[in-house]
């Protein structure tokens, strides 16, 4: 198993933790990957990776073409996992460890509706193309919201708009 990449240093600042603690009750749909196999899945990745270069939180991910594209593949390779295929992530890139991976950028509920919103998109354009199972869309996207609002690392403020985008 190869190395895992070393964590970059912390950001400068407060890091605050959701009160909720990491999302508890992870009905992830675990069949996805038997029902389309990995290509699918890595599609619906590479496409909400582009939006996300061009959403209102790009400045969090790389700009170059290559390194976007390699961001995506990483992702990728976790989601396979996640949705019930090998451990690509773990046996290429070490345990996932995302919150502590997400440390160094300062992630507001703002970033995250904003990658929520680009994830509901590609997700509902696999489905149109019959890439991801429309009947698993929902399955995802309420995992994702618990999981998306565990990277919330800025503090809100007193009282958080969390308008969903899913």
């Amino acid at each position: 198993m190869p190395e895992p990449r070393p964590m970059p240093e912390p950001r400068d600042g407060p890091i605050w933790t959701p009160p909720t603690g990491p999302p508890a009750n992870a009905n992830v749909p675990r069949d996805v990957y038997e029902r389309v196999g990995e290509e699918p899945i890595r599609d619906l990745l590479r496409d909400f990776y582009r939006r996300l270069a061009e959403s209102p939180v790009a400045y969090l991910f790389p700009t170059e073409a290559e390194e976007l594209a390699e961001a995506a593949e990483r992702s990728a390779d976790f989601f396979v996992f996640l949705l019930g295929g090998p451990p690509l992530y773990q046996q290429r890139h070490g345990p996932p460890m995302m919150r502590a991976r997400h440390m160094p950028f300062a992630i507001d509920l703002e970033a995250r509706n904003a990658w929520m919103g680009c994830f509901v998109q590609a997700l509902d354009a696999s489905i149109e193309r019959g890439g991801y199972p429309a009947d698993r869309r929902d399955d995802l996207v309420n995992f994702l919201r618990g999981f998306s609002l565990w990277m919330v690392n800025v503090e809100p403020g007193p009282d958080p708009e969390d308008e969903d985008p899913s």
